[in-house]
């Protein structure tokens, strides 16, 4: 058995964490590059933090430029920004893509060339950072895309309309601040697909072929978590104990991807949100049940732990059993949560299905060689179609 385990993030977790953000970040120097998402402008939350920053000594200059779905020009900007002062650290707050934001602008800081160069894509020559890039603090306002434990920094290019990944240990944030009471305020919805993205992480990284027991011990607690809290933090926001399950099942299930990766829903998923716009989480919604469809009997065994997780009553049942119930459990759980979505409801057309496939072919074999069922073209082509 070998096992790699690679973890540089210094992780602080708990309610109220926020009020130490000053001091966290005064170690790092007094001049701060905050990204920030734009709804968090003007709001309480922005005027607690700037505040505590400022009797800590930290001077901010603030970049609200943060879109769902970062663009290469919006991250390039911020680059050629940051590159204009001195600037001792990166902070970034809000949800996953202000994170990615912030953790991209920080590595460029030290390094030269566009984002995109940086990004792995399929017969590209990939450009490698050759120095270390600016601290960097992630804090996340949402419970879903696990950035702030990952060494990825998602960026969308429309110019050509794909999606892809900077995967690099020296994305991975200096330190991160969770702190479940600034997720309160997010509505349902929101809740619902963001939850669903943090189970996938933990899902996928438990089935991946390179999954190791510790990647496993994370994944399935993170599950645990999940089943625990999802309806409770979508039913009642303000319940601070469901937003502290989430948040942790969160933080756990994007520790699991560091270190055993994701698989082919996002490879699905995360391309579908570079082509339409569409919300990441939404999009791994709306293919996770069919995947586990596809891929049965294979990972039989693990999809069945995961059945009796999500839902307790299978208990008693054969391990095939277990396993072939659990696309319908994934269906009632995201149409009870309000996660219950289609590609062709995220924009998708008939049409682009085979263009589509083939971006997925051959911009994500990262994540379809990490899933325990070879996909072909032509399974991608069928899968998407299911998806519709």
């Amino acid at each position: 058995m070998k096992i790699n385990i690679n973890f540089p993030v210094q992780i602080y977790f708990g309610n109220g964490e926020i009020h130490n953000i000053g001091k966290r970040a005064r170690i790092f120097g007094q001049n701060a590059f905050l990204v920030m998402d734009p709804f968090l402008k003007n709001s309480s939350i922005e005027k607690q933090i700037m505040q505590n920053l400022n009797d800590n000594g930290v001077v901010i200059t603030p970049f609200y430029d943060v879109v769902p779905n970062p663009t290469v020009d919006l991250i390039d900007n911020g680059v050629e920004q940051i590159k204009k002062g001195h600037y001792d650290l990166v902070i970034a707050i809000g949800g996953g893509s202000a994170i990615d934001t912030g953790k991209a602008i920080a590595l460029l800081a030290s390094n030269y060339g566009s984002c995109w160069d940086y990004t792995e894509r399929l017969g590209a020559n990939v450009l490698r950072p050759k120095e270390k890039g600016l601290p960097m603090i992630a804090v996340p306002t949402t419970a879903g895309t696990g950035s702030e434990a990952t060494p990825y920094a998602v960026i969308n290019n429309p110019h050509i309309h794909q999606k892809c990944t900077i995967v690099n240990p020296a994305v991975f944030p200096t330190v991160s601040i969770v702190d479940p009471e600034l997720m309160i305020s997010m509505p349902p919805e929101l809740t619902a697909l963001t939850g669903v993205d943090a189970f996938s992480h933990a899902f996928e990284s438990y089935i991946n072929v390179n999954a190791h027991p510790f990647s496993e011990m994370i994944a399935l607690e993170s599950i645990k978590y999940f089943a625990k809290n999802i309806r409770q933090a979508v039913k009642n926001g303000t319940d601070i104990e469901a937003r502290n399950g989430m948040a942790w099942a969160c933080t756990l299930g994007g520790m699991a991807i560091a270190h055993a990766g994701t698989t082919v829903p996002h490879a699905l998923g995360q391309p579908l949100s570079g082509l339409t716009n569409a919300p990441h989480g939404g999009t791994i919604a709306a293919c996770l049940p069919e995947v586990v469809e596809w891929t049965l009997p294979v990972a039989a065994e693990k999809f069945a732990v995961v059945a009796e997780i999500l839902d307790p009553s299978v208990k008693l049942k054969s391990i095939e059993e277990k396993a072939e119930l659990l696309p319908s459990i994934l269906v009632d759980l995201f149409r009870e949560i309000g996660a219950d979505v289609t590609f062709s409801g995220y924009g998708l057309k008939e049409d682009d299905i085979y263009s589509f496939a083939d971006t997925v072919y051959t911009s994500f074999q990262l994540d379809l060689k990490g899933h325990p069922k070879v996909a072909t073209k032509d399974d991608l082509v069928a899968l998407i179609r299911k998806c519709m």
